[in-house]
């Protein structure tokens, strides 16, 4: 019998764990290397926590191309642009405003929405695995619904347009009043839930902590062997292929393939090899807060699209998070931006959290111009990328894990995936 193939997969966030996780499925043995010393301390760490399949529209729109001048000017905004005299940065935002146009938004959600939905039914057949199960219930998973909350009755037309657009791909929305809204989250009434002009329910969305989510799936699986602490400096090459990964201190990996997964790392990693990657680094908030009054907290999943926040309920905690700033490798914590979040929380559900324990964050999302992560092989044989997935990580980890699980298995994938390559972006 021979061998199993080994697989070097560098980076331990939630994209990185669920590859390892699928690799090692498919029979690979895995090594997963991270500078971190625990899976899942990188833009994993205190996410979002909203599994959001059928919320993937790109940052990249004809709105927020429109808002920008705004939000660049006011000092509340949530998005911050620090700009940099570097060509791969200005590279990337002329990319992202062609990435703007109608049309190529309308087909980039649909292959996003493609991806989400594979990613749903990948991890829901994970975690019917034995171990994994149990582990997701400990991270918070669960499946409240989402309602996203629109303040301004005139949007409503473009947001109906959008639900019935999805519809076709298999999203399952509805818009609600205002009164729905609070009946929906009963939360929301303690203050009127504020200037709410109508919403809309999704009652299929989920949550669940990523870091937690990330250290059960490397934990799982007997045939992926840790490599944590081990800061990955750059490859080896030979004879036209990878033949290592050398580590600080002058260590090398050796494996048949490697997989990059590093996030923002990755492009950095990926430039000696003469292999550029489209990647920005995209820094968001978050806080995480006990739950003093359980009543008075929302247990659905609540997007303030006026503010750009998104609320998701742990167990006994609320993690709220939000904000977008272009500012390099900046990951310096702004307290101003924490102090909005707790603000957000004091008016929406007075009462609900204790304070004292704010546990703020921040990290950096590696996102592409498009807001389509980048799945698939390199021109160098035996190197793949899976990376680039901005705000959408945990949403579409366990589908770009079995998509290159797939292409590595030379296996026909589930989905499409040509506009997932790292050329196609």
């Amino acid at each position: 019998m021979n061998a199993p193939r080994t697989a070097c997969v560098v980076g331990a966030g939630i994209v990185g764990c669920a590859t390892a996780h699928a690799l090692a499925r498919d029979g690979w043995r895995v090594i997963l290397v991270d500078a971190a010393a625990s899976p899942g301390q990188g833009a994993t760490l205190a996410n979002g926590a909203q599994l959001s399949y059928s919320y993937v529209e790109p940052l990249a729109t004809p709105a927020a191309l429109a808002a920008l001048p705004r939000w660049l000017l006011a000092p509340d905004s949530p998005l911050r642009w620090r700009p940099r005299p570097e060509w791969a940065h200005l590279r990337w935002l002329l990319a992202f405003v062609l990435a703007c146009r109608q049309a190529r938004v309308r087909r980039t959600t649909a292959e996003l929405l493609a991806l989400s939905f594979h990613s749903r039914d990948v991890l829901h057949r994970w975690l019917r695995e034995p171990g994994l199960g149990e582990a997701a219930l400990a991270a918070g998973h669960a499946q409240p619904g989402k309602l996203v909350l629109y303040r301004q009755a005139a949007q409503r037309e473009a947001v109906e347009r959008q639900v019935e657009h999805q519809r076709v791909f298999g999203c399952r929305q509805r818009l609600v009043s205002a009164d729905e809204c609070r009946t929906l989250e009963p939360a929301l009434a303690a203050t009127g839930g504020g200037d709410i002009a109508f919403g809309v329910w999704t009652e299929d969305e989920e949550v669940i902590d990523a870091a937690k989510l990330a250290a059960a799936l490397a934990r799982q699986t007997g045939s992926v062997q840790r490599r944590l602490g081990c800061t990955a400096e750059g490859f080896v090459r030979r004879s036209g292929r990878i033949a290592g990964l050398r580590l600080a201190g002058g260590e090398e990996i050796a494996a048949d393939a490697f997989v990059l997964a590093a996030g923002p790392g990755s492009a950095a990693l990926l430039q000696p090899l003469g292999v550029a990657l489209p990647i920005e680094p995209i820094k968001g908030y978050s806080i995480t807060l006990p739950v003093r009054q359980p009543a008075a907290a929302p247990r659905a999943s609540i997007t303030d699209s006026a503010r750009k926040l998104v609320h998701a309920r742990l167990g006994d905690s609320l993690r709220v998070a939000g904000f977008a700033e272009l500012c390099g490798s900046d990951r310096a914590v702004d307290a101003r931006r924490i102090e909005a979040l707790c603000q957000a929380v004091r008016e929406t559900y007075p009462g609900a959290c204790d304070f004292s324990q704010v546990n703020p964050w921040a990290g950096l999302r590696p996102a592409t111009p498009s807001g389509r992560p980048l799945v698939g092989a390199t021109r160098w044989p035996n190197l793949w990328i899976n990376t680039g997935h901005g705000a959408l990580g945990l949403t579409l980890a366990a589908g770009s894990a079995s998509l290159l699980a797939d292409l590595m298995q030379g296996r026909t994938p589930a989905i499409d995936a040509t506009p997932y390559r790292p050329r196609a972006c």
